[in-house]
């Protein structure tokens, strides 16, 4: 995160208001050197170095919200980073949910990202009040129809419907749930609130869940480059629009 100073306070930081009174009409002679000059052109700039600085190594802030830039190793799997964020909002008013992608290897090409056979987790931090996981989860089957093809849709129905009920919950502000690819085992393993809800077969069903944010038809195209770490965005689940 980058501390930024309004144009004001960069002015009140490099200048001094004095009135007339204060000026010395004959200032005394001074003689720099030029190891003189080279210290105070130094010190000088090191406010402006620190403007730049972050403030938090391994967190990103995103319209307020923080999350980490690392996952760590475990036993289940191998330490993923922060590919992108983006932020959900409904009728351009409430935000909905921040949607967070790890991955081992972080990129910005989307079909590179899904082909990866690594481990990977699409998180839901939940930021509306309250909200059906059911309906959150037919949200999810109805974008998915959109990036598959029917044969393929057919081939996952079944897998598909039991995500939904895996989802079958209520979900209140500050819920965290993920779906995380195992690849050892080419599962998708459901967490809610650190509660392993099931695992679902097949590298088929979470490349189809990637497509919902980075496919050919994502949930919105800021949504999108907000996820692939191109910017930093909001997107409204009122509009469709790509």
């Amino acid at each position: 995160m980058t501390r930024t100073l309004i144009p004001r306070q960069l002015t009140l930081l490099f200048t001094r208001q004095i009135t007339p009174h204060q000026i010395n009409p004959h200032p005394p002679q001074t003689r720099l050197n030029l190891r003189s000059l080279k210290r105070i052109t130094t010190i000088a700039l090191l406010p402006l170095a620190a403007l730049t600085l972050p403030c938090h190594s391994n967190a990103r802030a995103l319209t307020g919200y923080e999350f980490p830039e690392i996952i760590p190793a475990t036993a289940e799997h191998n330490e993923m980073r922060l590919n992108g964020a983006a932020i959900r909002t409904m009728y351009y008013l409430v935000d909905a949910y921040a949607g967070l992608l790890y991955i081992e290897n972080p990129g910005h090409d989307p079909q590179a990202l899904i082909a990866q056979n690594t481990s990977k987790r699409l998180v839901y931090h939940i930021l509306v009040n309250r909200v059906s996981g059911r309906r959150i989860a037919t949200a999810m089957y109805e974008s998915l129809q959109l990036n598959l093809t029917e044969e393929e849709a057919n081939a996952m129905d079944a897998r598909l419907q039991r995500l939904v009920e895996m989802f079958d919950i209520r979900i209140v502000r500050g819920d965290v749930g993920y779906v995380e690819y195992v690849p050892e085992r080419q599962v998708s393993r459901i967490v809610i609130n650190s509660d392993i809800k099931g695992e679902i077969e097949g590298k088929d069903l979470f490349d189809a869940l990637m497509r919902i944010w980075i496919g050919e038809h994502p949930v919105s195209a800021q949504f999108k480059r907000g996820v692939l770490g191109l910017e930093d965005t909001r997107t409204d689940l009122a509009s469709e629009e790509n």
